[in-house]
């Protein structure tokens, strides 16, 4: 994909504000606000998608040999591979938006709490389960809770001599519809495919979906305060009010905090163009501390504050609604305050620092 280079002054400039122990802001450039939105596609969004993809086929793999050969050893690296695969997805609801969305790439592959009663069903019919079939369904049947439930199995506690043959059939349509579904989602910004990497990076100079700018910005920032409330008005709030675990998101593998944390990493992310090690040479959280890097601050120790919160929940997120629930309050609260700081603050930075 096309790479927008920044010019020589701006990366100065930028550097001096990031070194400098002056109290004097750096003028946002133009240059520099180009910079951040090529650098996020660059640096997290293709990154990211990737590397959903390549663990998919990871996993498939996994699921492939044990199938084949269902011994202990061939069911737990079924169940590290999800769980791999499972960390980049959510990271990447940091950024939902585009064709994420638009596609309806997530529901198809993530709608929780699974449909264990419809599942059972099909799995007790004698329906043929071809990768269409498995397409056909509703997301609350496939994707990753699809397959989730059935090498886990519940309670966590399923065993490679469990498997049925049924269930082989139907984990082996569900893992390749899952890795279809993840390389359409890469594919969808890959600039020698769908290339919607250019309608980001083309905002305000011809892209049909952002006219300006500010406009991906704004998606940038909405999707990080989206995702805090899905997490915790959602994803932990439903369980915990109703005090039931089946609710949880990943409740089969016991693995929904983790998820949890990996939609706050997200954010972060985002906002500092860092994934996989990596980190873009210019990022919005570059251009806050430029103009108001008590605001820069404020955002990285309230999601530092989040991350320390969700340390405090020791046991499962099944069993911390009814045993911790001062502690998963007091996450969703950690939550909450990040998101209104990214709704209130870090809106009213972009719509007045943000002008082209």
């Amino acid at each position: 994909m096309k790479n927008t280079l920044l010019a020589l002054s701006s990366v100065a400039l930028l550097a001096l504000a990031s070194c400098s122990s002056k109290s004097t802001p750096t003028p946002v450039t133009t240059d520099a606000e180009g910079t951040v939105i090529t650098e996020f596609v660059n640096v997290v969004a293709n990154p990211d998608y990737a590397a959903i993809n390549d663990n998919a086929v990871k996993l498939q793999a996994a699921v492939t040999l044990l199938i084949s050969t269902p011994n202990a050893a061939n069911l737990l690296a079924a169940q590290n591979a999800w769980k791999a695969t499972r960390e980049p997805w959510e990271s990447c609801e940091g950024f939902l938006f585009g064709p994420v969305e638009d596609n309806d790439y997530d529901p198809t592959m993530d709608s929780w709490p699974l449909n264990k009663t419809d599942v059972d069903a099909r799995l007790a019919s004698s329906d043929v389960f071809t990768t269409s079939y498995i397409d056909g369904l509703d997301g609350t049947a496939k994707g990753f809770h699809g397959i989730e439930y059935i090498i886990f199995g519940e309670g966590g506690a399923k065993k490679a001599t469990d498997v049925t043959a049924r269930e082989k059939l139907y984990l082996a349509a569900s893992t390749t519809s899952l890795v279809a579904t993840t390389q359409a989602l890469r594919d969808s910004w890959d600039a020698s495919k769908g290339n919607y990497s250019a309608t980001v990076t083309t905002a305000g100079k011809g892209s049909a979906v952002y006219k300006t700018r500010k406009d991906v910005f704004k998606a940038m920032v909405g999707a990080m305060s989206d995702i805090c409330g899905e997490v915790g008005t959602s994803k932990m709030e439903d369980p915990y009010a109703a005090r039931d675990s089946t609710l949880d998101e990943s409740s089969f593998s016991h693995n929904s905090t983790v998820d949890f944390t990996n939609n706050i990493k997200g954010i972060l992310n985002v906002y500092t163009c860092t994934y996989g090690g990596k980190t873009g040479s210019a990022s919005l959280s570059t251009l806050v501390a430029a103009k108001n890097a008590s605001l820069d601050a404020k955002i990285k120790t309230q999601y530092n504050a989040v991350l320390a919160s969700f340390a405090t929940i020791t046991h499962t997120f099944e069993k911390a609604i009814y045993d911790q629930r001062a502690q998963v309050k007091a996450t969703q609260d950690a939550i909450a305050t990040l998101q209104s700081t990214l709704d209130v603050d870090l809106n009213a930075f972009v719509e007045a620092n943000i002008k082209d």
